[in-house]
């Protein structure tokens, strides 16, 4: 169940008190790409923003998406195996990396705004779609700002403490988005700060 103190969809003043200020890249129209045609992602993006940040604590980074670079559309039914390999036509389904830890991608689908976990080792075998991390745009970034809530804490030397602390931000995450709770790319990034 969704705690109060979280929202579904955050405001600038929301995530800049957890981010910091000016961590937010909010686009004009301009910038975001035809292939992006959730209107929930567009809006969130245009009115609200979204980090553009390095949660060094765990690793996750987000800056790349200030560069325009970044928003060129990935052919989402190629690298996640859905297209067969001689198949030219043109794509039809687009995906934009939103998220990195290390080489492992958080992507937008263009289409509906959920957020796959991509893993890049698998694409060639049908085996880089890695589940479902995130309903939404807005919810990724209602967790990336619930992540660096706790980052002092979850940096402490106390084993204890740093458990604790891993325990309570993995409840409240899946108090907000369930998906984390059956998701690789979060288990992972949990288990590393344990």
């Amino acid at each position: 169940m969704k705690s109060d103190d979280i929202p579904l969809v955050p405001d600038a003043a929301w995530l800049e008190e957890r981010l910091g200020e000016g961590a937010l890249w909010r686009p004009d129209e301009a910038a975001l790409p035809a292939e992006l045609t959730d209107a929930g992602s567009r809006e969130f993006l245009l009115t609200v923003g979204f980090p553009a940040v390095d949660l060094d604590v765990v690793g996750i980074d987000t800056r790349h998406v200030r560069d325009q670079d970044a928003w060129e559309p990935f052919d989402a039914d190629e690298i996640y195996g859905e297209r067969y390999p001689d198949d030219d036509s043109p794509p039809t389904n687009f995906c934009f990396t939103v998220a990195l830890w290390g080489d492992q991608h958080l992507m937008l689908g263009a289409a509906d705004g959920g957020v796959t976990h991509y893993d890049p080792n698998g694409w060639d075998h049908g085996a880089g779609w890695k589940g479902l991390a995130a309903d939404s745009l807005p919810v990724l970034a209602v967790l990336l700002g619930l992540i660096a809530e706790s980052g002092d804490a979850l940096e402490s030397d106390d084993d204890a403490v740093r458990a604790a602390v891993v325990a309570a931000l993995r409840e409240r995450m899946i108090g907000l988005e369930p998906y984390v709770d059956d998701s690789a790319f979060w288990n992972e990034i949990l288990a590393c700060l344990v």
